[in-house]
């Protein structure tokens, strides 16, 4: 392969690539230097590697970029849920979700840019370990909390639990709501995560 056209499919566009050779297909990871050298990233590196000798290059008769395929949102939503370890509406409506359909299709979402985003309890907990020590405690003697503002990256934040008490059709006597608001200071307009088991809340809606 020529040297060159191999650098300009790199250049830019770093990451794991399919080589094909006379011997058959292996997969590197790949990147293109400062100093223009066609380059494999260092085990457990992102920054840092060796060249690769252009006589190697030269033995190369493919070189295709590994493409992850898209994540479907729905079987994350499935994924997390299983794991959860308290009754909840929402939890329930998670895995009987359609893999075929949309989050919003599902009703999972309102259908936003943080759909399937993930924050955990031990993320929120950097800021306010003692609001999060109380919402676990909250959690698991199935009470009602909610926390007052704090920050959160640059938000308000408020976590939150309340407990059905009676069966309405979606919701079941004693099912958790739970879930964490991340809205702009002094306003009550933002992003809104629930709870989707037990450390971890999922984004599904903006305002």
């Amino acid at each position: 392969m020529d040297y060159q056209a191999a650098a300009t499919i790199i250049d830019r566009n770093s990451g794991l690539y399919d080589i094909t050779t006379n011997e058959g297909r292996e997969r590197r990871r790949l990147f293109f230097s400062a100093q223009g050298n066609i380059c494999e990233f260092a085990p457990r590196s992102r920054k840092r590697g060796y060249i690769i000798p252009q006589s190697t290059v030269a033995n190369w008769l493919g070189l295709t970029k590994v493409v992850k395929p898209e994540t479907n949102l729905v079987e994350k939503f499935r994924r997390y849920a299983s794991r959860a370890t308290f009754p909840s509406a929402f939890v329930r409506k998670c895995l009987l979700a359609d893999p075929t359909k949309s989050c919003y299709e599902n009703q999972l979402t309102s259908g936003t840019r943080i759909d399937g985003e993930i924050i955990s309890l031990k993320a929120v907990e950097r800021h306010v370990p003692w609001e999060v020590e109380e919402f676990r405690k909250s959690l698991a003697e199935r009470r009602s909390y909610r926390s007052g503002r704090f920050d959160f990256r640059g938000y308000d934040g408020t976590l939150w639990i309340e407990i059905a008490d009676k069966d309405d059709g979606y919701y079941r006597r004693g099912d958790i709501k739970a879930g964490l608001s991340k809205e702009y200071r002094g306003c009550g307009n933002g992003y809104y995560y629930l709870l989707i088991d037990d450390e971890h809340f999922i984004g599904v809606d903006i305002d």
